[in-house]
């Protein structure tokens, strides 16, 4: 397996430039995955309280993409407008600024599973579930904002795409120890990195502007109780984690051993009224993004 790295990182600080550092030495192209300006942009305006639609429009409308797919979302069945938007602004003020910055992002992270690897399709549909999934878990239990559950569920593997990209051998490596019982994967990243994939998705998604307790909670979504502050969001990211399993959009032959609705004290019925509501809602996004 190469030199294994034991040693783990005790500081963001620290975790920041063993993250940088490994993947920029491992990519071919000695470049991080990046998102694209647009949806930087957008990312800065969903944590700007004084942020208005007129900033948010002449972001949309530098991409003619961008604005189709606004325009789209906002007139879909889903929403339900009874008259078609017809303008990029009444099209954001139907969809909802902080929704229109999700799915601004979302269309461009989407990017970053196109063409690298046969598996990156499986990868999006997974990360589009678990951002779908951790809202409505986020709605049904009133833990956490629901406007603060979508992008760390879409970023919560993230990490995963960074190996893929920057060290496809490896991957398959590791891919191929876990399938054959070796161990969890995070345990196997972090022998084989010094970090795990939760750890490097953390880092990304911080780099790419996303407020530091939903990168926490990222950081630490398979081991919710080491989050902090972050601890509820941590843990309805984790119990997503299990419902994109559950709807037929994982990653691996079975979900993580680690990954668990009970925390959040469910009820049967509940539990199964929400996996049917992800399930659907996960369908209109994906055909809408698609």
């Amino acid at each position: 397996m190469g030199e294994p790295a034991f040693t783990i990182a005790t500081t963001r600080e620290d975790l920041r430039a063993r993250v940088r550092s490994t993947l920029a030495r491992l990519s071919q192209t000695g470049a991080l995955p990046t998102l694209p300006a647009a949806a930087s942009a957008a990312l800065g305006i969903a944590r700007d309280p004084d942020a208005d639609v007129d900033k948010l429009c002449r972001i949309v409308q530098t991409d003619v993409g961008l604005a189709a797919r606004v325009l789209r979302i906002a007139n879909s069945a889903a929403i339900g407008r009874r008259n078609p938007a017809r303008s990029v602004q009444e099209a954001i003020l139907t969809v909802g600024l902080r929704k229109t910055c999700d799915v601004l992002v979302a269309t461009c992270a989407k990017r970053l599973y196109d063409g690298s690897d046969a598996r990156a399709e499986s990868a999006w549909n997974h990360a589009l579930a678990v951002g779908v999934a951790a809202e409505e878990l986020a709605r049904a239990t009133g833990r956490v904002d629901v406007g603060c559950a979508f992008l760390p569920g879409l970023f919560h593997d993230v990490g995963r795409v960074a190996f893929l990209l920057a060290d496809g051998t490896a991957t398959d490596v590791i891919e191929h120890l876990v399938a054959s019982g070796q161990g969890p994967r995070t345990y196997l990243e972090r022998e084989w990195y010094g970090f795990d994939h939760a750890e490097a998705g953390a880092i990304l998604a911080e780099d790419w502007g996303l407020a530091l307790e939903l990168c926490d909670a990222i950081r630490w979504h398979h081991t919710p109780s080491e989050a902090g502050a972050a601890r509820e969001l941590a843990t309805i990211l984790n119990a997503a984690d299990r419902i994109a399993y559950a709807i037929g959009c994982g990653v691996d032959t079975e979900p993580p051993a680690d990954v668990s609705l009970t925390p959040l004290e469910l009820s049967s019925e509940d539990e199964a009224a929400v996996t049917e509501r992800v399930h659907t809602a996960w369908g209109e996004q994906r055909d809408l993004l698609s």
